[in-house]
C-alpha cells in the first residue's frame, strides 16, 4: 500500500505522518527531493526558494517528476507500506496512481485554523504576518500558479479520502487512525 498525503501547509499533516510511521509505514516526502536539490545548488532552504526549485524541476522534467522520483525510491528500497507526503500537483497524483496500491488522502483544515497553527508552531521559515500567510496559502492552493505549479486544491479534489483535521493535536492521531482502519477495511 502506498498512501499519498496532500493538503495545505499547517493543516496537521506531520501528525498524520507520525501516526502512520508508528504503524510501520516508511516515509518519503516530495519536499525532501526539493531540499536535496537546494542543498546541491547551495540555495537557502526558505519556503519561497523551495517552491521556486520545485517549479523549475517540474518545468524541466514534467509536472510529475517528484512523484516519479519517489516511486523509484520506493521500488529500490522495497516494502509494502509507504507514505508519500507533500503532493502538490495533480500530475504527481497521476504518476503515483500508476501504482495500483496507491490511495490519496487529503488532510485539510479551515484557513483561519491554519493561520492560528502557523502562529503557534513558530518554525524558523514561517512568517508571522497574517496577510503573508494567507497569500502563501492561496498560492499553494493554486491561485496565480501555472498548471505545473502548486495546485493543492486540485489535488484535494482528486483525493480518495478527506481527513478534516480540526481537532486539538492530542486527538488527531486517534481520529486519523479511525479513517485508516476504514481504508484498510475497504481495501480487503
Amino acid at each position: 500500500m502506498i498512501i499519498g498525503l496532500t493538503g495545505p501547509m499547517a493543516s496537521g499533516k506531520t501528525t498524520v505522518v507520525n501516526a502512520l510511521k508508528k504503524n510501520g509505514f516508511k516515509h518519503i516526502t516530495l519536499s525532501a527531493i526539493i531540499r536535496e536539490e537546494a542543498k546541491n545548488q547551495n540555495i537557502e532552504e526558505k519556503r519561497e526558494n523551495l517552491m521556486a526549485i520545485g517549479q523549475k524541476l517540474r518545468e524541466e522534467f514534467g509536472a510529475g517528476v517528484l512523484a516519479k522520483k519517489s516511486l523509484e525510491k520506493i521500488i529500490s528500497e522495497g516494502g509494502d507500506k509507504w507514505l508519500v507526503d507533500g503532493i502538490r500537483n495533480p500530475a504527481e497524483v497521476l504518476e503515483l496512481r500508476n501504482n495500483p496500491n496507491f490511495i490519496l488522502i487529503a488532510n485539510t483544515a479551515p484557513e483561519d485554523l491554519i493561520v492560528e497553527r502557523i502562529f503557534g508552531r513558530k518554525r524558523d521559515d514561517d512568517t508571522l504576518d497574517k496577510e503573508t500567510i494567507r497569500k502563501q496559502l492561496k498560492r499553494e492552493m493554486g491561485e496565480g500558479e501555472p498548471e505545473d505549479g502548486q495546485q493543492v486544491a486540485k489535488c484535494i479534489d482528486m483525493a480518495d479520502y478527506i481527513f478534516e483535521n480540526t481537532m486539538p493535536v492530542e486527538e488527531v492521531e486517534s481520529e486519523f487512525m479511525k479513517l485508516y482502519n476504514q481504508i484498510i477495511n475497504n481495501s480487503n
